[in-house]
């Protein structure tokens, strides 16, 4: 508590206020003026607003303002020492009423506020390191979750096992300074010194604190006079160096430093700074998992996808393909199609393994690439399916597929059917007719059996290969159909098989309206003339 009058001296100070005000005695603190004492700290609001001398409670009070409690948050320019303070301040009047002098208490909330801020820069980090799994801009907000509340700048380096320097990300409160810290990492080496804080702390897994940074321990660690030049214009005034681990390794170090606030890291500040550690750690590790994942599934989806169509001498031919938007990591359902060669005959076939993702996926390549090879040995869309029907039976699981297959010759399909939708084949007026009918299914029956049937198709009409995703598409109240197929279909009969395709997934995404519940997969195929 202080009692100040209203030519603003200081006439009462306990001993609580003379240790915070770092006096020994009230003599020594009133040979002080007040605005010198107050220019020995740094002090903003709890916005981080700066404040004057004018902003004092009792100095308004004795100004004859209004005198609310204020929250400041001071650090001494000397030590670094931070508090935060609330001051109260009151009236002591004479028996007229004026105001004879200003009583303040000071409430110390240094530990409170510093808990607060501490738990605040944990929240943020919680949320900012969840917010991507993007690695690069993971790497971005694992330097970002401690500034400014906690350090002035902070360094994220990834390093290996051989000590090599993989990555370095900065944040700093002023963005001006982050061109001159990239100047001070091209001074350092690739090769991590083990002898250096960051090579020690990387290797022991322990902190290391720097409670403060002086010119002497720049001068020792500097490698030359630019070098030197640098560090200083950073005015670091104390730093932590903490690991990032993960269970079973250490993916490399953190650095805060403190500089333009002038503020001095303590030791409590440490366990702060571990939790930021093995949180940044955990984070840049789930992202780089999920890199890779990502990586693999791309390759995955890739290697599983249709092929480019080749040219088919005597067709014109054009393909659909659109996964369910329900696994959006690997855009491969159990809908397939391929169209191939097989010596001197070409072959369209496309079909739907039973389930989603990689499985059913990995099911469909190995029919779509089985189907290649039966066709080496019999080169006959029943046949095809034969083998197909072995392979698949040999699979655990009790696995079912549609399929449809079709030889294609001049002017004349060849077709046989497992359990799927019939062909559409519709002419120029719009007339449309269906073939063949299907067999049984795939992978369903040891004792199947699969007729295969001849159809002459004419350069006016188009066939149609689809699977049921393309009728059971789902809109708000329905499905599809088939109906709205065959209106399609006769709708657009005179378009190219690349056309016609455009219009119905345009239709299809129009009915649907919103992502896919079901793989989608068509062919459409018409004779040249």
């Amino acid at each position: 508590m202080t009692i100040r009058d209203p030519h603003h001296r200081i006439l009462f100070a306990n001993r609580a206020a003379l240790r915070q005000l770092g006096f020994d005695s009230l003599e020594e603190l009133q040979q002080r003026s007040l605005h010198s004492i107050m220019d020995d700290y740094v002090v903003h609001d709890e916005h981080g607003r700066p404040l004057t001398m004018g902003d004092v409670p009792s100095v308004r009070l004795l100004s004859g303002e209004a005198a609310e409690p204020l929250l400041l948050h001071t650090v001494h320019r000397q030590t670094g020492e931070a508090r935060w303070q609330l001051l109260k301040t009151a009236a002591l009047r004479d028996s007229e009423g004026e105001i004879a002098a200003a009583v303040t208490v000071i409430a110390d909330l240094t530990a409170v506020k510093t808990a607060e801020v501490h738990t605040r820069v944990l929240a943020n980090s919680g949320r900012i390191l969840a917010s991507s799994l993007d690695y690069e801009q993971t790497l971005k907000n694992v330097a970002q979750v401690a500034v400014p509340d906690f350090a002035d700048w902070c360094i994220v380096e990834l390093i290996d096992d051989r000590l090599r320097r993989q990555t370095a990300v900065v944040a700093h409160r002023q963005p001006e300074q982050r061109e001159l810290i990239a100047q001070l990492r091209a001074f350092g080496t690739e090769q991590l010194d083990p002898e250096s804080a960051s090579g020690r702390v990387f290797a022991t897994g322990r902190p290391e604190l720097f409670f403060e940074i002086s010119d002497d321990h720049l001068r020792r660690i500097a490698v030359s006079d630019a070098h030197l030049g640098l560090m200083r214009k950073l005015s670091i005034r104390s730093a932590v160096v903490v690991p990032m681990r993960v269970p079973n390794r250490t993916l490399g170090v953190m650095a805060f430093c403190t500089a333009e606030s002038l503020r001095r890291l303590t030791h409590d500040d440490v366990a702060l700074a571990e939790q930021l550690g093995r949180r940044a750690a955990v984070a840049v590790e789930n992202s780089r998992l999920h890199t890779e994942l990502a990586e693999v599934a791309q390759t995955l989806q890739q290697s599983l996808r249709p092929r480019d169509l080749p040219d088919v001498p005597g067709w014109e031919i054009a393909a659909l393909y659109r996964p369910a938007g329900s696994e959006p990591r690997i855009e491969i359902g159990g809908d397939f199609y391929e169209v191939f060669s097989s010596g001197r005959s070409s072959f369209a076939l496309i079909g739907d393994v039973t389930g989603h993702g990689v499985a059913a996926a990995t099911l469909t390549s190995l029919m779509r690439y089985g189907a290649r090879f039966a066709s080496r040995l019999e080169p006959q869309p029943a046949a095809i399916l034969r083998r197909l029907d072995e392979e698949l039976r040999r699979q655990p699981g009790g696995v079912l597929c549609t399929a449809l297959c079709a030889r294609l010759q001049p002017r004349r399909l060849v077709v046989c059917s497992a359990g799927h939708p019939p062909a559409l084949i519709v002419d120029a007026q719009g007339t449309i007719t269906e073939s063949p009918e299907p067999g049984p299914l795939l992978g369903a029956f040891a004792d199947a059996d699969w007729q295969q049937n001849s159809v002459e198709v004419s350069p006016d009409q188009m066939v149609l290969l689809y699977t049921d995703g393309v009728i059971e598409t789902a809109g708000a109240q329905e499905r599809f159909g088939t109906e709205r197929l065959r209106e399609l279909l006769a709708q657009h009969a005179g378009l190219s098989p690349a056309e016609l395709l455009t219009r119905l997934d345009e239709a299809l995404s129009a009915f649907r309206g919103g992502s896919a519940s079901d793989d989608v997969a068509a062919l459409a195929l018409r004779p040249l003339a």
